[in-house]
C-alpha cells in the first residue's frame, strides 16, 4: 500500500516575505501486521510505554504518595480535632451541669444555716426571756424576804417599845395607885403612843 506525504518547507524572500513551498513525497510502506497495523510504530510505542510507565513510578513514589501521606495526616488531624472539640463541648455540659449542681446546694446549704441561724436566735431569745423571768422572780422574792425581815423587825421593834411602855406604865400604876379609870387612860395613851411611832 503507498501512502502520500505532503512536506512543507518555509524560506524567506529578498523583501523579507515568508514563501512556503510544498514538495510532495511518495513513500511505499509495507504491509504490517498487529501494532503496525494501527499506525504505530512498535519501537517507538516501547519506548514511549517504557517512559509512561517511569513517569508513573516517579509520580507514585514522589507525588502520589507524599500527597496521600499528607492527606492522610491532614484527615486524621481533622478527625483528633472534631474528637478534642466533641469531648470539650461534653466537658463543658458537665461543668455546666456541675456548677448548677454546686450552686443549687449552696443555695440549700444557705437556706439550712439560715433557717439555723433563726432558730438558734429563737431559742437564745426563749433563755433570755427565761433568764430575765427568773432574775425578777429572784429580785421580788428576795424584796419579799427582805419586807417580811423588816416588818418582823418593826413588830419586834414595837413589841419591845410596847413591852417598854407597859413596863413604864406597869411603874407608873404602881408608884401613883391609880384606879381603873386611871389605868384605861394610862393604856389609851400608851396605843396612841404606839400609833404614832
Amino acid at each position: 500500500m503507498a501512502a502520500q506525504k505532503t512536506h512543507t518547507t518555509t524560506t524567506h524572500s529578498e523583501d523579507g516575505h515568508a514563501v512556503e513551498t510544498h514538495e510532495e513525497m511518495h513513500h511505499e510502506t509495507e504491509e504490517v501486521s498487529g501494532i503496525g497495523s494501527l499506525g504505530l510504530d512498535p519501537q517507538i510505542f516501547v519506548a514511549q510505554l517504557v517512559n509512561f510507565l517511569i513517569v508513573l513510578f516517579v509520580l507514585w513514589k514522589w507525588a502520589y504518595k507524599p500527597i496521600v501521606k499528607k492527606l492522610n495526616e491532614r484527615q486524621a488531624k481533622i478527625e483528633k480535632s472534631v474528637q478534642d472539640a466533641e469531648a470539650i463541648e461534653k466537658r463543658l455540659v458537665s461543668v455546666e451541669e456541675e456548677s448548677s449542681a454546686k450552686l443549687s446546694q449552696a443555695k440549700q446549704e444557705a437556706q439550712s444555716i439560715i433557717d439555723q441561724a433563726m432558730e438558734n436566735a429563737e431559742l437564745k431569745k426563749a433563755e433570755m426571756l427565761e433568764t430575765a423571768r427568773e432574775e425578777v422572780e429572784k429580785v421580788v422574792h428576795k424584796g419579799r424576804e427582805q419586807m417580811a425581815r423588816e416588818q418582823e423587825e418593826m413588830l419586834k421593834a414595837a413589841r419591845n417599845e410596847l413591852a417598854e411602855i407597859v413596863v413604864a406604865a406597869s411603874e407608873k400604876v404602881l408608884k401613883d395607885g391609880i384606879d381603873k379609870k386611871k389605868a384605861n387612860k394610862l393604856a389609851e395613851e400608851a396605843i396612841e403612843t404606839i400609833t404614832k411611832s
